[in-house]
């Protein structure tokens, strides 16, 4: 080295330490002369020290750019901005021996007592090179083993959820750290689970069926914009604010999501890598979404066509509807059902079909046929089954269908197709045969059933058609009894023969009554006492629940004004309504009307309401339900804990109360100890929950001072039951209010 050519300060900051290093260092002036070379520098280019001490350093550049490197050089320096130092990149030495290597370079400019120095700093990397580069063959590789392994799933008989387990698995195997996640998205625009093997069932579970939109987390808005979405951190991202305590507490911590995409660019579903730590995709990442989301879409592809194959198979060509084949299958797996509930059966034919096809040919009696199709859909719940198994003959299949609920579809059916068609420009009217077998009273063979119901509609069809008969003559009795009972409580309805009678709600911390709770009776002249639990549901089975719910709400109103006109202390009246009377979009503006009508705030009444309408909670009836609330009036939750409870809906609806059932407060004192335990842990658990939510609590069904203890102890404040009074009439109420003691707190 030529050390005598460096300053002191360089010799003394640098030398030492460079002479040391393991990285090969080359310090050269501006005149671009090699002032030192390092040994780390000799073994990198196999050139001594020595040779290249005070040469140009265009001898360390290889050959084929000797010549132009000094241009270079220069041009980037006198261009003010010297580009060329600070730079880090790969470079190729081309050493003594006529051996190449690649190198790892930087450039650093040094300014020591005025004289400015260059630092070059070099590391072979060649081997580091080769291993990434056999890296990235390897991975590519993999991917295309993954193609092919998948194609060939594909291309079997494998069930498409099995093809997506295994396409997610192979893509684990290959992407250590990542949990891969398929989802479809369906008619409705809602998330569906294909795939997602190593992703805690609970979680999926809970995805399923969540509606795509902005801000529903990386899937939902994926599927929604048609574009990925990475979320590199589900816990700050606002996209996942709704859902991150979904993800967080299983280990999920990022979720990068990207839409599959049909022919046509609508999005069949959503490709995802979950990461246990907040980061996005590599490159590698990249490479396998690519090669996945084509396969999830040739799956998908292959899925469908699979579908409508089978529809051409198993669906009526005509009408679209399940064929008999399909019949037999759907009620051989309803009759293996254990244990086998009430399944009503409906044989439908259209009557004078045959005189239709005689007058104006087939193609009008096809025509006809599937306008009965369409007609027969409209009065069906989703459970219920229509098939057309030949000719003109329609079958439906009701399970969970009671011959009282089969009575009043038969005249929902007649009354749907009975409207006028026009047939070759003719019109004409129209009516259907209809014969009902029921199981399991009519037997449990399939073939029975369905040949019972076909005799009855022959039947029905030689009285004159457009009549419905059950097979029984038994349950022709049933059903005669249930319209004429429908027919009284109309008369009653009509006739101002319904009665409220009125049980209390008592305090258990302070005394008193918090409220009354009225309730529905109806005697009639002949039929005596009727039940609610009969005639209520019998009312919305023939469209009367309304009328009712209005006659009660009134009732209701002018009994609370009359009260609180004579001083009687009733706070607040309680009025149960039914699901199908939040469908009526007029409640909120007839109860506004009911509460000027009799000058009472909205405050001293509560709508009861059924845990069963969380089920079909839907935007209108969240709307109704908070225009009721914007009354004033409260919402109470009745038979709560009874199987229906969502916390979620519970925390989103305008609730003021939750009323615990009686079966709840029963068990709290069964002889099984281990059932009282469970009811007691149950009850004090829901009371806890109304209590954090800031809700009124209602206990049912009290009637024993044990129970009453109990609640007091788990501060239940109000409590309902025989224990303190029997539902009664206005006057015999206001007698036992008189007599109650208002004073101190109920204890046991």
């Amino acid at each position: 080295m030529r050390s005598e050519d460096l300053t002191v300060e360089v010799r003394h900051a640098l030398l030492p330490a460079l002479e040391q290093s393991i990285i090969a260092a080359v310090l050269i002036d501006e005149a671009d002369r090699i002032l030192f070379f390092n040994h780390a520098a000799e073994r990198l280019w196999g050139i001594a020290c020595d040779e290249v001490l005070g040469q140009d350093v265009r001898t360390l550049v290889p050959q084929a750019i000797r010549a132009s490197h000094g241009g270079y050089i220069r041009k980037h320096r006198e261009s003010g901005t010297d580009r060329v130092v600070g730079m880090s990149r790969e470079i190729l030495v081309e050493r003594k021996d006529g051996g190449t290597l690649l190198a790892v370079f930087s450039l650093s400019k040094i300014d020591v007592a005025g004289r400015v120095h260059y630092l070059a700093l070099a590391r072979d990397v060649s081997d580091e090179v080769a291993r990434r580069e056999e890296s990235d063959v390897t991975e590519e590789r993999n991917i295309r083993d993954l193609q092919r392994a998948v194609l060939e799933a594909v291309a079997s008989d494998i069930p498409l959820q099995d093809v997506g387990d295994f396409l997610c698995r192979r893509v684990e195997a290959i992407a250590p750290g990542v949990t891969s996640s398929i989802l479809l998205v369906d008619a409705a625009h809602r998330l569906r689970t294909w795939a997602g093997p190593r992703l805690p069932p609970e979680y999926s579970a809970a995805l399923d069926g969540v509606e795509i939109g902005e801000g529903v987390g990386s899937c939902g808005t994926a599927a929604f914009r048609g574009e990925a979405v990475l979320v590199a951190d589900i816990e700050t991202h606002p996209l996942w604010a709704p859902y991150k305590q979904l993800a967080l507490p299983h280990g999920l911590r990022a979720c990068s999501s990207y839409p599959i995409k049909r022919r046509d660019g609508s999005v069949a579903g959503t490709f995802a890598f979950y990461f246990g730590e907040p980061r996005g995709p590599d490159a590698f990442h990249e490479r396998i979404v690519d090669a996945c989301v084509h396969l999830c879409m040739l799956a998908i592809d292959r899925e469908e066509s699979r579908q409508q194959i089978n529809k051409l198979a198993q669906f009526d060509g005509l009408t679209g509807l399940p064929n008999r084949s399909q019949l037999h299958r759907h009620v051989d797996c309803l009759l293996a059902a254990a244990p086998v509930g009430e399944i009503a059966f409906f044989c439908i034919g259209p009557d004078r079909f045959k005189d239709v096809n005689d007058t104006f040919g087939h193609a009008a009696g096809d025509q006809m046929l599937v306008e009965v199709a369409n007609r027969l859909r409209a009065p069906l719940r989703p459970d219920e089954f229509l098939s057309r198994i030949e000719g003109d003959l329609f079958v439906v299949v009701a399970p969970g269908c009671g011959v009282e609920r089969a009575s009043l579809l038969a005249r929902q059916l007649q009354l749907a197709v009975g409207e006028t068609i026009s047939v070759a420009g003719v019109p004409l009217g129209m009516s259907v045969s209809i014969g009902i077998s029921h199981c399991p009273e009519g037997g449990s063979d399939r073939d029975a059933l369905l040949q019972n119901a076909r005799s009855a509609m022959y039947r029905a069809n030689e009285a004159g058609g457009g009549n419905w008969l059950f097979y029984s003559p038994e349950m022709n009795q049933i059903a005669r009894d249930r319209l004429l009972l429908g027919a009284a409580l109309k008369h009653a309805i009509a006739s101002d023969l319904l009665q409220l009678h009125y049980q209390p709600q008592v305090r258990l911390d302070r005394g008193g009554i918090s409220g009354v709770e009225a309730l529905l009776r109806w005697t009639d002249p002949e039929l005596g006492d009727v039940s609610p639990e009969r005639f209520i549901s019998l009312a919305e089975e023939i469209g009367e629940i309304d009328a009712i719910s209005q006659w009660t709400l009134r009732e209701a109103c002018r009994q609370m004004a009359q009260w609180r006109a004579a001083g009687v202390p009733v706070p607040v009246m309680s009025v149960n309504l039914s699901p199908a009377n939040l469908r009526c979009s007029g409640l909120p503006e007839f109860m506004a009307g009911l509460l000027r009508e009799f000058g009472l705030p909205g405050s001293c009444l509560t709508i009861e309401i059924t845990e069963s309408l969380m089920l079909d909670l839907t935007p209108q009836t969240q709307d109704i339900l908070g225009r009721i609330r914007a009354l004033g009036a409260g919402l109470s939750i009745d038979d709560f804990g009874m199987g229906y409870s969502s916390l979620s809906s519970l925390a989103s609806l305008p609730v003021t109360e939750i009323k615990i059932d009686r079966s709840f407060v029963a068990d709290c004192l069964d002889e099984d100890p281990e059932r009282q335990r469970r009811a007691r842990a149950l009850v004090g658990a829901m009371i806890g929950i109304g209590h954090s939510l800031g809700l009124a609590i209602v206990a049912e069904g009290v009637e024993d001072p044990r129970q009453c203890e109990l609640l007091v102890h788990l501060r239940c404040p109000v409590a309902q039951g025989y224990l303190f009074a029997r539902p009664a009439p206005p006057a015999a109420l206001q007698r036992w209010l008189d007599a109650w003691p208002a004073g101190a707190g109920v204890s046991g």
